[in-house]
């Protein structure tokens, strides 16, 4: 073979060698940009469902308080009917000692 043929040769292997490498350089960039692609992604379906799972802790809160509230004023007008009756065999009670005590008094 001849000096030049070989020149040419080795030229052509230097330019597959730099194409080689320029494509697997480009290879890992892509390779880099679609992990981060998906490490965004992964980020935000997390921050999506951290939200939702707010949403719903805020949601049974607000459900739990609203029933709380309403047990509590169930149980108040339960003491007050309760405070009102027992008021009311007090005065009876009441009643009835006077009542046995004038009987004896007079």
């Amino acid at each position: 073979m001849s000096t030049k043929t070989l020149e040419q040769l080795r030229n052509f292997e230097k330019e597959q060698e730099q194409k080689s490498e320029q494509l697997k350089a480009d290879c890992l960039n892509e390779i880099e940009k679609a992990k981060k692609s998906v490490d965004k992604k992964l980020k935000e379906e997390k921050e999506k469902l951290e939200k939702k799972k707010e949403e719903a802790i805020t949601k049974a809160k607000q459900e739990a308080e609203k029933e709380s509230k309403k047990s509590a004023g169930e149980y108040k007008k339960r003491i007050k009917t309760l405070e009102s009756k027992a008021s009311k065999n007090i005065d009876k009670a009441v009643d009835k000692i006077f009542s046995i005590v004038l009987e004896k008094n007079v």
